[in-house]
């Protein structure tokens, strides 16, 4: 399997071959879908622009919204797993504690 095989895909009604160090073919052209599909939601939201240019910026402008929204839900999960981790840990050491204690003979 060569992880920098040539794709082709289509995207705008333009066919591309590209090639991205680490993807096999399978996920670059699942990547090109969600662009497409992107592409023509942009479509939809701004179908007075009839300039594919412009609706490619507003495509990769929206796309990079939602790389930024889903780093922000990362960075706030991850916050919530470390809080969240931290209290299991003091509880535990806790009942460890008086667990040990409470062995101990007279």
């Amino acid at each position: 399997m060569n992880m920098n095989e040539k794709v082709d895909v289509e995207i705008a009604n333009r066919r591309l071959t590209i090639e991205v160090e680490g993807l096999i073919a399978m996920e670059i052209s699942g990547i090109a879908r969600m662009v497409q599909e992107k592409y023509e939601e942009i479509q939809n939201l701004y179908p007075k622009v009839v300039d594919s240019s412009k609706l490619a910026i507003y495509t990769a402008l929206h796309l990079a919204i939602d790389l930024h929204q889903l780093k922000q839900h990362e960075s706030t999960n991850r916050l919530v797993l470390e809080n969240t981790l931290d209290h299991i840990d003091k509880t535990l050491q806790q009942t460890l504690a008086a667990a040990g204690a409470a062995a101990e003979p007279e």
